[in-house]
Order: structure tokens, then sequence, then C-alpha cells
């Protein structure tokens, strides 16, 4: 696709795809990770996910984590400053351009890059910081729950199967497999939140370019202009009294 005439939907999906991810708004890209992951996928080896936090919620934490992408631009000689300070203040404008920038730096890179297992490189990271240790990354990380199964986890074509427990234990399991039903919930809610948010965006921006339109044909004696007028101020017929 042609970076200048995508959407935020279009690039937001790009980087779910190759990075395999779920973040639901461009927004919350301020984390660095999918960033750090499109650089993990186009040079192997340049940047290590072991020293980036997955579970990052505040903007000291996101900086943390840009920092490591910095690092891994200064090693690959890539000529393009990374705006930490802006990037990890989590605003739209910024990440959206940031976003732009590495896209269009992987299409001259390696424009069909394929068979990048993101979630997989991050389960690797993850578990070598916390040592089997249950806990888990942030939501939007995760790209569905089959990867949350806990009989099984896949690494890099590596199956290592869960231990028979006791029934403590599978008393516990089962506590912790109703955690990740009910985070997973939340998250879908979020996901209608921020939807509905874009709707209510996309509604004001329409209002204003009409507003601006009627304001400038109201005073208007052209035919079209009083036409334009008047269907602009027509009460829609689900809204007339029946």
């Amino acid at each position: 696709m042609k970076s200048h005439n995508q959407g935020r939907q279009d690039f937001l999906q790009w980087i779910n795809e190759l990075t395999e991810c779920d973040y639901p708004k461009i927004e919350l890209l301020s984390d660095g990770i999918g960033y750090c992951q499109i650089i993990d996928a186009l040079h192997p080896g340049a940047i290590y996910l072991s020293k980036l936090n997955f579970m990052a919620r505040f903007p000291d934490e996101y900086t943390k984590n840009l920092k490591v992408l910095d690092d891994a631009f200064s090693k690959l000689k890539i000529d393009k400053v990374v705006p930490i300070d802006k990037l990890s203040k989590c605003k739209f404008q910024d990440n959206m351009a940031f976003l732009q920038w590495m896209y269009n730096y992987a299409s001259k890179v390696n424009p069909f890059v394929k068979n990048y297992r993101g979630y997989s490189r991050r389960l690797e990271a993850f578990e070598k910081q916390h040592h089997g240790r249950y806990t888990q990354m942030s939501a939007h990380l995760i790209p569905n729950t089959e990867f949350l199964k806990f009989k099984q986890t896949d690494i890099d074509g590596r199956t290592f199967l869960k231990v028979e427990s006791t029934k403590a234990q599978q008393a516990e399991d089962a506590i912790k497999e109703l955690e990740i039903d009910i985070k997973t919930k939340m998250d879908y809610n979020w996901k209608l939140i921020y939807a509905l948010d874009d709707l209510q965006y996309q509604r004001d921006v329409l209002y204003g370019l009409l507003t601006k339109i009627d304001q400038c044909v109201q005073n208007s004696n052209d035919p079209a202009a009083v036409k334009m007028h008047n269907v602009i101020m027509e009460e829609p017929i689900d809204f007339a009294e029946k």
C-alpha cells in the first residue's frame, strides 16, 4: 500500500499483522514494543527484545523501551531521530507520523518481509525476564486467547508440555483462566469504547465541515447555494414526526 493513500486503520492493521500484536489504537504504540519488533523483523539480531518492558503502562516506562529502539537505530546507522519524548506521551499525531515513517522504511528495506513470528519472539524474551513465573504482558501484545492456553506453549517450533498438577495446582490454574477470561472481555469492551470514540470524532469532523459549508452558502442568492442550504437544514426522515 502507498502510505499517502492510507488512513490510521490501514497502518494499524499493517503493524498488527507484521508483529502479531493487537493494538486497538495508534496512541498505544507509545509503549515502543511494536516499533522495536518492526526493526527485529527487518534486522534480526539488531535489537534486544529482552531489554523491553512488556508490561509498560506509564510514560517513563515507555521512554526506556523507546531508548532501546533508539540504540538499535544508532547501531544500524539509520538516519532518523527517534522522538522519544513526543512518542512516550501517547499523542496520536506524533505516533501516527512515526508509524508512517516506519512503514516507508520497511517498504524500502524489505517490503515482502514475512514468516516473522512476532508473538513467539515476545514470549521468548518475556519468559527470559520472568523465568516461567506466572504473569502477563500487556493485553494488546497478545494476539488472541489461543496463545494463552496453559497446556502447551509453542515457541520457535518447540513444544513445552505442562506437567500434571495436583488438585491445588489445578484450582490455581482454573482461577488464572477465569482471570484471563475476564481480562479478555474487558479488553473487548475497551475496543468498543475506542471504536465509539472514533465514530464520535468522525461525526464532529463532518459536522464542522457542514457548518462551514452552510456559513458560505446561507447568505447567497445563487439557486445552487440556496438548494445546498436547504439540503443541509432538512430534517432527516427518521427524526420527523410521524
